[in-house]
């Protein structure tokens, strides 16, 4: 199998790309290009000229702005296979992000020219970016609310409910260090250190210069909710 094929089956699974027949997909492979990134390279900065589109392919991808006081932090960590840059692939205008690779990964890309080619040829790709779209603005103000209305410590608790699959596995700490989880909570590696050790003396979470675990599921949830 090609390697034009194999990447057109995959990127048949994006569901923008879902309704177009594989022939068409196959073009649109073709108009684009493989790359491959490093764990903590930079594909595009926030603010700087469009990047055009993406999709990942393999690995893990973080998206994150900085705050007026250049805090990172970090909006989502995409997993395969899904499109991202969409916003300044479809206006032509800043990247609203910067993506950076959280693990080794291999992205599909096409530059803002020929995406709009595209959206020219297949009409369908555009009307499916609504629903992304809406879920993007969804998620954002999932992150206002979180930042409006719950503490870094019950920020904290959220974030390790959900890197630990609600308790399920121990968190790698080599994969999470505390400037990463910082960031995805919007808070400072000092917060993080502290809330972690008032979960350690509590016992809910058991912390290694290596790991996390999860001692008490329920205890942690409740952490999570917001007390009016």
């Amino acid at each position: 199998m090609s390697e034009i094929h194999y990447l057109a089956e995959r990127l048949q699974r994006v569901k923008q790309f879902s309704d177009i027949p594989i022939e068409g997909v196959r073009q649109i492979v073709a108009s684009g290009r493989m790359r491959e990134y490093q764990r903590g390279e930079i594909l595009f900065h926030e603010g700087d000229e469009t990047a055009g589109m993406f999709v990942l392919m393999q690995g893990q991808v973080n998206l994150s702005r900085l705050s007026p006081e250049g805090k990172e932090g970090i909006l989502n960590t995409l997993e395969p296979v899904i499109m991202f840059n969409e916003v300044a692939a479809l206006d032509g205008g800043p990247n609203p992000v910067t993506a950076s690779a959280h693990t080794n990964i291999r992205v599909w890309h096409v530059n803002y020219t020929q995406f709009q080619q595209q959206l020219r040829e297949y009409p369908q790709i555009g009307i499916s970016l609504l629903g992304v779209l809406a879920r993007r603005n969804r998620l954002l103000l999932a992150h206002f609310h979180d930042l409006s209305f719950r503490t870094v410590q019950a920020r904290l608790a959220k974030h390790l409910v959900s890197i630990s699959e609600n308790g399920l596995h121990v968190i790698d700490r080599r994969d999470n260090p505390i400037h990463l989880i910082a960031a995805h909570v919007i808070t400072t590696p000092e917060a993080v250190s502290r809330t972690l050790k008032i979960f350690k003396t509590a016992k809910v979470i058991r912390v290694t210069r290596t790991e996390i675990e999860i001692l008490d599921h329920k205890q942690l949830q409740e952490m999570t909710k917001i007390d009016f």
